[in-house]
This record gives structure tokens, sequence and C-alpha cells, in this order.
């Protein structure tokens, strides 16, 4: 007798049949407080299964979105190759009409993210919601890590709009990137598509605390609905889910919170 590899809950189409691919990458490599976030793909997709398909919120239901599970990227290799091979992974994806929702993982994952998408579409806005600013030109040395990803990431897309920061490491709190989740509906361009980061970090650390750096303050469960809700004018071609740092919440509520939001975002946005 064989199992089946664990997947996410309701992702049981063939790729050809489906409208939304999960992808896991369980990438650990340039974390700097709290570990973990290599073990977050498998915690979220086990969590997911202790989860109902249907969501009162946007009266949708999972099992009619489509979902496909791709399983993990090999993440031992060259923090380049796995970026390189998760650009690739989402172009390609993009190109044959899905949407990814991408399971870190650390945040630098969505530098690959970006970038697959910008290279599918030709242009890209970024939304990040995250505590952090992670705007710093390179941190310990390096120019690509969680700290930076979101310099990076700029680089990469025509526009970056950040939510939730309230964490910053200097006068980089200045810049334009910069808004309330009330604003995102003015402040993204409705004639550009639009990748979403999500930092579990964001949400206020009593609700969520198995993340890598917890910061105080935060938004709540219901403010990230209504920025799924906000998003639905614009074309939100992909979306990734990072920072989950299972070893730190025994109690299991951050990962199935993780999913949760997945369930959400899939249904808000493409059910």
């Amino acid at each position: 007798m064989s199992a089946r590899p664990l997947h996410f809950l309701s992702a049981d189409r063939p790729f050809s049949e489906s409208r939304v691919a999960i992808l896991g990458v369980p990438l650990e490599r340039t974390v700097t407080f709290r570990g973990g976030p290599a073990q977050a793909p498998s915690a979220i997709r086990y969590a997911s299964w202790s989860l109902e398909s249907f969501s009162l919120h946007s009266r949708r239901d999972l099992t009619e979105a489509g979902l496909c599970d791709l399983g993990d990227l090999d993440t031992e290799r060259s923090l380049e190759e796995i970026l390189g091979e998760l650009e690739r992974e989402v172009a390609g994806l993009i190109a044959t009409g899905k949407r990814p929702v991408v399971l870190g993982g650390e945040h630098t994952i969505t530098l690959g993210c970006v970038r697959g998408a910008k290279s599918a579409l030709g242009k890209l806005q970024l939304l990040i919601l995250d505590a952090h600013s992670d705007l710093r030109d390179e941190y310990l040395g390096e120019r690509i890590s969680h700290a930076t990803v979101s310099r990076r990431a700029a680089e990469a897309v025509d526009r970056l709009l950040i939510v939730g920061a309230r964490s910053f490491f200097g006068p980089e709190c200045s810049e334009p990137f910069f808004a309330s989740p009330g604003e995102i509906p003015r402040k993204l361009a409705v004639d550009l598509p639009v990748w979403l980061s999500l930092d579990l970090d964001v949400l206020d650390p009593s609700l969520c605390p198995g993340v890598t750096n917890p910061e105080p303050g935060g938004l709540s469960y219901r403010e990230l609905l209504d920025v799924f809700d906000a998003l639905r004018g614009f074309q939100v071609v992909g979306m990734d889910l990072v920072e989950l740092a299972p070893p730190f919440d025994p109690s299991g509520v951050s990962a199935i919170t993780a999913a949760k939001l997945i369930i959400e975002a899939i249904l808000s946005l493409w059910g």
C-alpha cells in the first residue's frame, strides 16, 4: 500500500485541469533570528486538512477553485540556483494560465516569484504585507536576503507597495512605498498585474506567534480579509506566503492561520 504525498486541502485536480497551482519552497538560508521556515510548507499543508473547504467570507468553496499541488522545490542548492528555478517555475505557470500560490520558506523567495511573473507578463506591481520594510541595500554583507528582499524586488518590478510595516532601520521610513490597508485601491495601478506577498508577521503576534521575526502591533485577521476584498478589482496573478516558523508555536494555530489565509485569498481573488 502506498500513501499519497501530503498536499494542500482540495488540491486534487490534474495539472492540465487546474487554475491554481500550489508550490512549496522550504527555503531557510538567510534567517537571522528564529528558525523554522523550512518546515512551513509541510506544516501549512497539514494544517489545511483541519479546515473546511467552504468560506463563509466569500461564500465560495475551495473544491470548485481548481487546485493542484506541485510539491516542493529542491532547496539543497545555492540560493542563486533556487531563485532561478523558482523564477522559471512561476513564469511557466503564469504563461500557461495558472495562478501560482507559493508556500515559503523565508521571504527571500518573493524575489524569484516576482522575477518570474515579470518575465511572463512584461510588467508587474508588487503588494507586500509585512511588519518590516526589508528595504536595506545589504544585510550582514549580503545583497539578497530576507532583510533586503523588498529593495531587490523593487528593482525588478514597476511599482512596489508595502502595507503593515512598523519596523524600519532608518530614514527608509520616508520611502514612497508605504500605505495603510485602506489606501490600497488608490495606491495600486489598475492597469498593472499584481503579485501579492504575505509575510505572516504583518499580523499582530498575539494572533500568529509562530513567525521568524514577530513585531508588536500589527493587522488583525479581519483586516487581511479586507485586503483580499480590496484586490478583487485588480489582476492578481499570483501570491506567496512566507516566514511561518512552526517550532515557535507548538499549538499549531499559526500554521492553521496560514492555511486559512491561503484558502481565503484563493477564493477571494480567483474563486
